[in-house]
């Protein structure tokens, strides 16, 4: 997380060549059918729609990661260490600049406020997972592999496609979940005194 950034990207980008290498020679002399054509391209569409979900989910979440990290170092040295006069003196009133000491952990209580409500670790997980399946399907689909080696090119796109369909379903069913158990959880009515069915029972002696 925190190593040379010139580096990680530099390996990141050549990590990336290589697997766009490899997909090239696993899809090349595939299924050229007008019919394939457009079930590939809709695939793809879908890859490339997770996969910028997941790279801009896993910014923001790396972000406030290391705003949380470097904010809580400074927020604890600014609490225990002084400034010496001499270095502030040129300042007009610096007595009243003592309110700044809190500013760092104001940073870092936002910064968790961000993580907190906000599932972006989760989001980008499930993203790359649902962009990893997706190309698993297309390149079996290529490659003729079973499920997709029917007897009839039509027999393979309408596999390829309700397999391809039923993972994007999937992927908005649990986002449809996810929300609607947050809506339930924050839409909860207390209990009220005198309302259970222990308030209800009747006392004995």
């Amino acid at each position: 997380m925190f190593g040379f950034p010139g580096k990680r990207c530099a390996e990141e980008k050549e990590l990336e060549e290589r697997l766009d290498a490899l997909r090239t020679t696993l899809l090349k002399d595939g299924r050229s059918s007008a019919e394939a054509v457009r079930a590939i391209a809709y695939c793809e569409y879908q890859i490339r729609t997770y996969e910028d979900w997941y790279e801009w989910n896993e910014g923001k979440w790396l972000l406030w990661q290391k705003v949380i990290i470097i904010g809580g170092v400074i927020a604890t040295l600014a609490g225990v260490m002084s400034v010496p006069t001499q270095w502030i003196e040129w300042i007009p009133d610096h007595a009243s600049l003592g309110w700044l000491r809190g500013v760092p952990a104001a940073i870092v209580t936002i910064a968790a406020g961000f993580m907190g409500s906000f599932t972006y670790r989760e989001d980008a997980v499930r993203h790359e997972l649902t962009s990893n399946a997706l190309w698993n399907e297309l390149a079996k689909f290529q490659g003729h592999a079973a499920p997709y080696n029917n007897e009839t090119e039509k027999q393979d796109i309408s596999a390829f496609l309700n397999t391809v369909c039923r993972i994007v379903e999937n992927e908005l069913h649990s986002w449809s979940a996810l929300v609607a158990g947050h809506r339930a959880d924050g839409n909860r009515p207390e209990p009220k005194s005198g309302s259970g069915p222990a308030d209800q029972a009747p006392k004995t002696d």
